[in-house]
């Protein structure tokens, strides 16, 4: 009977007893949110890897001996595992389009080793006709484990890789926010290093260890790992429930906060998880970046950009100096193209600019890598680079466009520990409007104003709720102040929108204020002078030649027309 051939102990039992279950639970989530990435992925990776441990225990308790068939079956699921982990990692750091460009790497052993399982299965079948049985047990017991075990450790190489890029990178802010969210897919990570560890043990020990055999020494890190499986199992399960409602909130968040005044700018520069990202910081980021974003609209070219840029660092950061740096590609080299502080001169001029070659100081570091660096102590770091005077602490962002260096955008600061992630926020999220605008000006493509813009929307809304034209000394600078948007950008939204200037679109307003009046009864007893008044011009003058061009007609006679009509 095959069934005598088996050899049960009470280990076996227990991992196949706990093990098979788990495994069929998995699966179900599997094809249950099989349409979900994230659900499909973390199912997928927990039942294989079940699998990989399940097959070995058929081994062990002999069922492959009493049905030898049953190895056709075998798969080289291991190689499948931390492609499966790494694809999850991928995907709920929101960057599934990274794994698709890296995807191959991680399945090409998976393939190798299928093809290989399977002529060994063929070598079998001819009777070992080309390989001998002990070079083909070797190869199993050697090569496959020796080499999922590498891949697996690669892979965890490249996950904590793939973590630490994400955190410092500029698509998922604010870093606070970053850090809250890989917490929970760290903690897994670092579990699973801990047992490819003790994997790694097992296999050293079996080889140097003569009482070690079998599959003896494997038991409790098979029940380890399954008891991890398990933990993965529940709290992803409730975890991905909870970030699915999550994202529910942030959509519905979104939808909200793309109806405010204030955020048409960015959205063309942002993409949706920066958008939620700046919603969430505090209150105040989105004001200042959309002032940023409008007062870059008109900018015609470099020099304009980049001295718009450092000057409002200045006034809206509240920073001690601003510089940033351009990317000369010919030179390879970086040069001060803009100051605002000690380091400006006079008329769009640096006193002593000075150039760093790529990877010198810590602006060069971030330029190379093309990553972030807030130095609280600049004592502390040997890169530091003294410009006009030493100071204590330092933030630098660099300048991407479409993966290309355009720059650096660096602050300096005499108190040690002055930045924080407020600065850090709007530093990245400044050095990507930026970048955009630069980018936008070197292909010649510039965003079209329509008359859905927001902030057109919100002007016309603003004039007709609580009509501030009536105030004789509303200005432009007044009203870009309340809409908070720059006044060159709220005078360009004027010109092509109103097809007119500022002034004029404020006349405009008055004399429609000016002909309601005149014809109401109420103000019947009203000089016309007063009534120009009243309608938001400050003289006589001034409101007898803005109705006569608007109208035709001087306000007198309009009354007179429509007293006759009537």
């Amino acid at each position: 009977m095959p069934f005598i051939l088996m050899t049960w102990n009470l280990y076996n039992s227990i991992i196949l007893g706990i093990g098979t279950p788990l495994a069929m639970l998995s699966a179900y989530r599997m094809l249950l949110g099989w349409k979900r990435p994230l659900h499909r992925y973390l199912f997928a990776f927990i039942l294989l890897s079940l699998v990989v441990i399940l097959q070995v225990i058929l081994i062990d308790i002999g069922l492959t001996k009493a049905y030898p068939l049953l190895l056709l079956f075998y798969m080289p699921f291991q190689f499948l595992c931390p492609a499966l982990f790494t694809a999850f990692a991928y995907t709920y750091t929101d960057q599934l389009h990274l794994f698709k460009k890296y995807k191959w790497y991680f399945f090409a052993p998976f393939i190798i080793f299928f093809g290989l399982y399977s002529f060994l299965k063929v070598n079998v079948i001819n009777g070992y006709a080309w390989i001998s049985a002990q070079t083909a047990a070797h190869i199993g017991a050697e090569w496959d484990e020796n080499s999922a075990l590498t891949l697996s450790l690669l892979a965890a190489l490249w996950n904590y890789r793939l973590l630490k890029n994400y955190e410092r990178g500029m698509g998922n802010l604010p870093h606070q926010v970053v850090l809250r969210k890989t917490k929970w897919l760290k903690t897994m990570y670092l579990v699973m290093v801990v047992l490819s560890l003790l994997w790694l043990g097992v296999i050293i020990g079996i080889k140097l260890i003569d009482s070690w055999s079998g599959h003896g020494p494997y038991y409790p890190l098979w029940g380890l790992f399954i008891v991890f499986y398990y933990l993965l199992f529940f709290m992803g399960n409730r975890h991905l429930r909870m970030v699915h409602k999550e994202k529910e909130s942030q959509r519905k968040t979104l939808e909200s906060f793309q109806h405010n005044f204030q955020v048409t700018a960015l959205q063309k520069v942002f993409n949706e998880t920066e958008m939620l990202s700046i919603q969430e910081s505090q209150s105040d980021v989105n004001e200042i970046l959309s002032y940023f974003a409008t007062s870059l609209f008109d900018k015609k070219n470099e020099d304009e950009v980049v001295w718009d840029i450092t000057k409002n660092c200045i006034s809206k950061l509240g920073l001690e100096d601003c510089v940033l740096y351009i990317w000369n590609d010919a030179k390879g080299i970086l040069q001060q193209k803009a100051a605002h502080g000690e380091k400006e001169f006079a008329n769009r001029k640096i006193l002593s600019p000075i150039e760093i070659p790529l990877g010198k100081g810590i602006v060069g570091s971030v330029a190379q890598n093309q990553k972030w660096e807030l130095v609280n102590n600049l004592d502390d770091d040997v890169r530091y680079i003294e410009d006009d005077k030493k100071r204590s602490s330092e933030l630098a962002v660099p300048l991407v466009y479409e993966n290309r260096l355009l720059g650096v955008l660096d602050s300096e600061n005499s108190e040690k520990n002055f930045f924080n992630e407020r600065h850090l926020l709007l530093f990245q999220l400044i050095a990507k409007l930026t970048s955009t605008k630069l980018g936008q000006l070197v292909n010649q493509n510039t965003f079209e104003l329509t008359d859905d813009n927001t902030h057109y929307q919100a002007l016309l809304h603003w004039f007709a709720e609580d009509k501030p034209y009536l105030n004789p000394y509303l200005s432009l600078t007044t009203v870009s102040q309340h809409l908070n948007i720059s006044g060159g950008y709220l005078s360009q939204i004027v010109n092509k929108l109103e097809e007119t200037n500022f002034s004029e679109f404020l006349n405009k307003h008055r004399v429609e204020e000016a002909k309601q009046i005149l014809v109401n009864p109420n103000y019947s007893c009203y000089t016309i002078v007063s009534i120009g008044l009243e309608s938001g011009f400050n003289s006589k003058s001034a409101f007898y030649t803005a109705f006569k061009k608007h109208t035709g007609q001087t306000p007198s006679g309009f009354r007179q027309r429509h007293l006759i009509l009537s």
